[in-house]
């Protein structure tokens, strides 16, 4: 499965860690912060991390898990 996502950057004390901006999936689905499909507030530490979640968050295994980043 394919992801595309759009982060923010620069979140944390350090600046290191980023948030989920916008997930769609490679059929268009569009997964919103606000309707409870993810937490748009967490902050994440690593691309390993992001993948673990959004995994959860569409029921499939992380290695099977492509993961886009969009750059606006």
């Amino acid at each position: 499965m394919q992801l595309n996502v759009y982060l923010i950057r620069g979140r944390g004390e350090d600046g290191s860690k980023f948030q989920l901006a916008q997930v769609s999936d490679d059929s268009g689905r569009y997964f919103r912060g606000d309707k409870g499909d993810y937490d748009p507030t967490y902050q994440f530490a690593s691309k390993e991390e992001l993948t673990e979640v959004l995994a959860k968050m569409v029921n499939c295994a992380a290695s099977e898990l492509v993961v886009n980043e969009l750059v606006l």
